[in-house]
């Protein structure tokens, strides 16, 4: 049986900061690369023989902590990509619950349905 792993990217300073990061290209800070890493070395041992990456920087840098120990290629996949909060992205959340409380609030409680 396969074995699937999904590895969210690691942290970058939007992330910290409560920004919408989206579709923006925004890569690991250095707390998220220390985090990768540790991911990278929890999975050196794991028999990979595949592993698939968003585009976007931080997953890639992300993506390469995991396969670069196994000589692996990221093969790269745009149906992976974050998807768009189009006007939010670049805000930070604090901000957004100020000019669209309610599409915020809705978002919040129902990501699914927006």
């Amino acid at each position: 049986m396969a074995k699937i792993y999904l590895i969210r990217h690691g942290q970058t300073g939007w992330n910290k900061g409560e920004v919408f990061r989206g579709r923006k290209d925004i890569p690991l800070d250095e707390t998220g690369f220390a985090q990768v890493k540790a991911a990278g070395l929890k999975l050196k041992n794991e028999p990979l023989t595949q592993v698939w990456s968003s585009p976007l920087i931080r997953a890639v840098q992300t993506a390469h902590a995991v396969a670069d120990p196994h000589k692996l290629e990221v093969r790269l996949n745009e149906e992976l990509i974050d998807f768009n909060f189009g006007k939010w992205e670049g805000k930070t959340l604090k901000s957004v619950g100020k000019s669209d409380p309610e599409n915020l609030s809705a978002w919040l409680n129902e990501p699914t349905r927006r």
